[in-house]
């Protein structure tokens, strides 16, 4: 079948044919082989220039290191705002001086609060706090609004709410909150 199709077709369309599977074969060979490449070599260049520019810049690697610094004390700074230095009983000293002074001012019965330590978190140490209140809900969204503008690193791991009055006849709730604070650890 195929000997009679190559008897009955002239010469120049099967030499034409041949000539157009060898180009779409060399078509297929540079789409899947070199294009990568090629992208590659581009990638190197563009690099290989912005390296250029950086040393033409003056701006040296020890430069580099004292600005990456600059910007990881002020992150911690505002991670953890006026206590970045302080040491861990202080640091439960001052969180628990904030949550009464909010406490005061949203008009929240702060009951008790009970410190304690978390689990070690990548490089961070939890610090626990076992928090137990009594607000109307809305003295009480006002205080974890409040808690967030002063003490935006701490979070809310765990939440009970429950009515103050079982009868219902009175608004207050009794919260129980576990809140967290993370604590940079050195090694």
């Amino acid at each position: 079948m195929i000997d009679d199709y190559l008897a009955k077709t002239d010469s120049r369309t099967l030499m034409s044919g041949v000539a157009l599977m060898a180009v779409l074969l060399c078509a297929v060979q540079a789409l899947y082989l070199l294009w990568p490449q090629w992208q590659r070599l581009e990638q190197v260049g563009e690099t290989h220039k912005m390296l250029t520019r950086v040393n033409a810049s003056g701006q040296g690697l020890s430069q580099q290191l004292a600005r990456i610094k600059e910007e990881v004390t002020t992150l911690s700074r505002s991670l953890h705002g006026d206590m970045a230095e302080l040491p861990a009983k202080q640091m439960e000293s001052y969180i628990i001086g904030r949550l009464q002074s909010v406490s005061w001012k949203t008009h929240v019965d702060l009951i008790s609060i009970k410190p304690g330590v978390g689990q070690k978190v990548q490089m961070f140490q939890e610090g626990l706090f076992d928090v137990q209140l009594r607000a109307s809900y809305h003295d009480f969204v006002a205080w974890l609004k409040r808690i967030e503008d002063e003490l935006g690193f701490i979070v809310v791991k765990k939440y009970h709410i429950s009515p103050f009055d079982q009868a219902l006849t009175d608004a207050t709730l009794n919260i129980r909150l576990t809140m967290v604070a993370y604590r940079m650890v050195n090694g």
